[in-house]
Protein backbone atom coordinates (compact mmCIF):
# COMPACT_ATOMS: atom_id res chain seq x y z
CA UNK A 1 0.00 0.00 0.00
CA UNK A 2 1.22 3.42 -1.20
CA UNK A 3 1.63 5.67 2.16
CA UNK A 4 1.49 8.85 0.33
CA UNK A 5 -2.64 9.81 1.43
CA UNK A 6 -2.67 12.84 -1.48
CA UNK A 7 -1.32 14.70 -4.23
CA UNK A 8 -3.09 18.23 -5.36
CA UNK A 9 -2.31 19.96 -8.17
CA UNK A 10 -3.08 23.74 -7.35
CA UNK A 11 -5.44 22.95 -5.36
CA UNK A 12 -7.83 20.22 -7.15
CA UNK A 13 -7.35 16.24 -6.04
CA UNK A 14 -4.87 14.58 -9.00
CA UNK A 15 -3.73 10.92 -9.23
CA UNK A 16 -0.13 9.79 -7.99
CA UNK A 17 0.38 7.77 -10.54
CA UNK A 18 0.15 10.54 -13.36
CA UNK A 19 2.63 12.62 -11.19
CA UNK A 20 6.49 12.02 -11.89
CA UNK A 21 9.78 13.29 -10.50
CA UNK A 22 11.97 13.34 -13.13
CA UNK A 23 15.88 12.52 -12.78
CA UNK A 24 17.44 15.48 -14.15
CA UNK A 25 15.84 18.97 -13.94
CA UNK A 26 13.53 20.27 -15.92
CA UNK A 27 15.36 23.18 -16.83
CA UNK A 28 15.10 24.66 -20.57
CA UNK A 29 11.55 22.54 -21.08
CA UNK A 30 9.66 24.51 -18.45
CA UNK A 31 9.60 27.69 -21.24
CA UNK A 32 7.56 25.34 -23.12
CA UNK A 33 4.97 23.69 -20.21
CA UNK A 34 2.93 25.60 -17.61
CA UNK A 35 3.69 25.87 -14.13
CA UNK A 36 1.82 24.26 -11.12
CA UNK A 37 1.38 24.43 -7.72
CA UNK A 38 1.43 20.98 -5.82
CA UNK A 39 0.79 19.33 -2.57
CA UNK A 40 1.44 16.02 -1.34
CA UNK A 41 0.57 14.53 2.25
CA UNK A 42 2.09 12.09 4.04
CA UNK A 43 1.65 10.36 8.00
CA UNK A 44 4.46 11.36 10.02
CA UNK A 45 4.17 7.68 11.02
CA UNK A 46 4.36 6.50 7.94
CA UNK A 47 7.07 8.45 6.26
CA UNK A 48 9.38 7.53 9.34
CA UNK A 49 8.72 3.84 8.76
CA UNK A 50 9.06 3.81 5.03
CA UNK A 51 12.35 6.55 4.62
CA UNK A 52 14.35 4.98 8.01
CA UNK A 53 16.46 2.46 5.62
CA UNK A 54 17.37 4.59 3.26
CA UNK A 55 17.83 7.68 5.94
CA UNK A 56 20.44 5.18 8.04
CA UNK A 57 22.14 4.64 4.83
CA UNK A 58 22.04 8.37 3.67
CA UNK A 59 23.62 9.23 7.31
CA UNK A 60 26.32 6.41 6.71
CA UNK A 61 27.42 8.00 3.44
CA UNK A 62 27.17 11.89 4.96
CA UNK A 63 28.90 10.87 8.01
CA UNK A 64 32.00 8.86 5.73
CA UNK A 65 32.61 12.01 3.78
CA UNK A 66 32.56 14.39 6.66
CA UNK A 67 35.27 11.89 7.91
CA UNK A 68 37.16 12.01 4.27
CA UNK A 69 37.12 15.81 4.52
CA UNK A 70 37.52 17.04 7.81
CA UNK A 71 34.51 18.17 9.21
CA UNK A 72 30.45 18.48 8.74
CA UNK A 73 30.10 18.85 5.22
CA UNK A 74 25.87 20.55 5.36
CA UNK A 75 23.21 21.42 8.06
CA UNK A 76 22.44 17.80 8.61
CA UNK A 77 26.14 17.07 9.88
CA UNK A 78 25.90 20.07 11.96
CA UNK A 79 22.48 19.47 13.62
CA UNK A 80 24.32 16.18 15.10
CA UNK A 81 22.57 13.38 12.33
CA UNK A 82 19.00 13.92 14.42
CA UNK A 83 16.63 10.47 14.19
CA UNK A 84 13.75 10.75 11.67
CA UNK A 85 11.56 11.34 14.68
CA UNK A 86 13.87 14.65 15.34
CA UNK A 87 13.63 15.27 11.76
CA UNK A 88 10.07 15.82 10.91
CA UNK A 89 10.03 18.72 14.06
CA UNK A 90 12.36 20.82 11.88
CA UNK A 91 11.30 21.98 8.31
CA UNK A 92 14.58 23.28 7.21
CA UNK A 93 16.49 19.91 7.83
CA UNK A 94 13.31 17.65 6.75
CA UNK A 95 13.15 19.67 3.57
CA UNK A 96 16.91 19.15 2.70
CA UNK A 97 16.03 15.35 3.42
CA UNK A 98 13.10 14.67 2.34
CA UNK A 99 12.63 17.74 -0.70
CA UNK A 100 16.34 16.73 -1.77
CA UNK A 101 18.88 14.01 -0.70
CA UNK A 102 15.77 11.25 -0.34
CA UNK A 103 13.76 12.71 -2.45
CA UNK A 104 13.62 9.99 -5.43
CA UNK A 105 13.33 7.55 -2.67
CA UNK A 106 10.19 9.52 -1.55
CA UNK A 107 8.66 10.88 -4.06
CA UNK A 108 10.32 9.20 -7.11
CA UNK A 109 9.22 5.50 -6.42
CA UNK A 110 5.46 6.49 -4.39
CA UNK A 111 4.27 8.94 -7.76
CA UNK A 112 4.33 7.47 -11.13
CA UNK A 113 3.35 4.11 -11.71
CA UNK A 114 5.72 3.59 -15.11
CA UNK A 115 3.12 3.23 -17.42
CA UNK A 116 0.10 5.95 -16.73
CA UNK A 117 0.82 9.07 -18.76
CA UNK A 118 2.30 11.60 -17.15
CA UNK A 119 0.25 14.74 -16.63
CA UNK A 120 2.40 16.61 -14.23
CA UNK A 121 6.48 16.61 -13.50
CA UNK A 122 8.05 18.10 -10.48
CA UNK A 123 10.30 20.57 -10.73
CA UNK A 124 11.38 21.51 -7.14
CA UNK A 125 10.22 20.86 -3.43
CA UNK A 126 10.26 24.43 -1.65
CA UNK A 127 8.37 23.24 1.70
CA UNK A 128 8.16 20.00 3.84
CA UNK A 129 6.52 20.69 7.45
CA UNK A 130 4.99 18.59 9.50
CA UNK A 131 1.81 19.24 11.83
CA UNK A 132 2.72 15.89 14.27
CA UNK A 133 0.34 13.91 12.44
CA UNK A 134 0.90 14.60 8.64
CA UNK A 135 3.93 15.99 6.79
CA UNK A 136 2.86 18.09 4.18
CA UNK A 137 5.68 18.24 1.31
CA UNK A 138 4.76 21.28 -1.37
CA UNK A 139 6.77 22.85 -4.42
CA UNK A 140 6.36 24.03 -8.05
CA UNK A 141 5.39 21.45 -10.93
CA UNK A 142 4.82 21.27 -14.69
CA UNK A 143 2.27 20.44 -17.43
CA UNK A 144 2.26 20.36 -21.14
CA UNK A 145 0.76 23.17 -22.51
CA UNK A 146 -2.53 22.15 -23.80
CA UNK A 147 -2.65 22.53 -27.90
Amino acid sequence: MNPLQSLHVDNEPRMLSRFAVPEMSLSSARSTMVRHSFAVTIKTVDLIHYLEPAYSTLIEELKADDALLGGPQDELAEAGYPNLEQLVKAPKLLELVVGHYLLQELLGRLTWDGVSPIEYWLDEVSECRSDERVVHISGICFSKQAR
